[in-house]
């Protein structure tokens, strides 16, 4: 729990006047980036609240719920984030708020487009913010949401954020994969990956009873090319492959269609499972098999730990649970 001190005693501990502690925290008035650091910095250590989102709430309310993610890229659509998406507009249904968009890019733009998010956080524009965890910008909007005292909720896993966090197990995900493999008496099993990897190789590893290090495993991406380039690479160094995880569903699809071009038969002669089940995973011919992360569900249940705080509720860290969903593809 922070303690409260006063803006006067903020700043003469830090040794800076009181003015520039409030243009640390506004949009408006000159201030280097290496003191407005700083400044926020040390409001989290010292336990500082700014009261630049009390003052904008007293004067209008806000109604805007933003939504921050890491950005993939700009040259294909990210069906993880649209399906969380879904699950966030449903929770906001009836409550009057309107839900804003703000993807953080990739480099070289992040630090740019992270002081803008900064200025419009700091300056109390949103009244919730929603944050998918993912990369340093990610965490740096946390400790910015903090320092504004404004309600925040994180999708994923964060080291320095155990409670207001909506979390799922894509180990346990990638090991129920890996064990239906082995039910099916698959012996060839390979992994493209992904984003965030780590944790499902870990998985599939375990569900086949191996060593981490030990999966064969390919880089994939985010792309349908990117699947299919992996696919290729795969069958080219490793043709007994009869199993394969990928690490979402765009790159499982993109391998499948690189496999049947290589005159694969599916599910045959090779098995594929997809991560995430997004929507058009279920109408590809033949349909894909994917474990599901249940990301409505996600977007939702981090919309209602926002409307607990809005109450004045206690929240707690909430998990949501992956399943294995089978359809013709293995």
């Amino acid at each position: 729990m922070f303690k409260r001190i006063t803006i006067k005693e903020f700043s003469d501990q830090i040794g800076v006047s009181t003015a520039t502690v409030s243009r640390a925290f506004s949009s408006s008035g000159r201030i280097s980036e290496k003191t407005r650091r700083m400044i926020i910095a040390k409001a989290q250590e010292l336990g500082y609240h700014a009261n630049i989102h009390a003052s904008s709430l007293a004067a209008h309310k806000s109604n805007v719920i933003s939504f921050f993610y890491p950005s993939i890229g700009y040259d294909q659509p990210d069906y993880f984030i649209m399906e969380i998406q879904l699950g966030l507009h449903a929770a906001l249904q009836q409550s009057g708020l309107l839900l804003q968009t703000h993807p953080l890019p990739p480099a070289p733009h992040q630090q740019a487009t992270l002081t803008i998010y900064r200025d419009y956080i700091l300056s109390g524009g949103p009244q919730g913010i929603i944050i998918v965890a993912g990369s340093p910008e990610s965490v740096e909007l946390v400790e910015m949401a903090r320092a504004a005292q404004i309600p925040y909720s994180v999708i994923g896993h964060m080291g320095i954020e155990p409670q207001y966090t909506v979390t799922f197990d894509n180990a346990a995900g990638a090991e129920q994969a890996a064990r239906y493999f082995v039910k099916t008496k698959r012996r060839h099993p390979a992994y493209i990956g992904g984003q965030l990897d780590k944790r499902k190789i870990r998985g599939f590893a375990q569900g086949l009873n191996i060593p981490p290090e030990q999966v064969l495993h390919l880089p994939g991406g985010y792309t349908f090319a990117h699947g299919a380039a992996a696919f290729r690479e795969l069958i080219q160094n490793h043709p007994e492959t009869d199993c394969l995880l990928c690490a979402n569903d765009v790159i499982a699809v993109g391998a499948m269609r690189a496999a049947f071009e290589a005159g694969y038969v599916i599910p045959e002669r090779l098995a594929v499972i997809g991560f995430d089940d997004a929507r058009f995973s279920r109408f590809y011919q033949p349909a894909l098999s994917s474990v599901s992360l249940n990301m409505q569900q996600l977007g939702s249940s981090a919309m209602n730990q926002l409307f607990q705080q809005f109450d004045g509720k206690e929240v707690k860290a909430e998990f949501v649970t992956c399943d294995l969903i089978i359809r013709e593809s293995c």
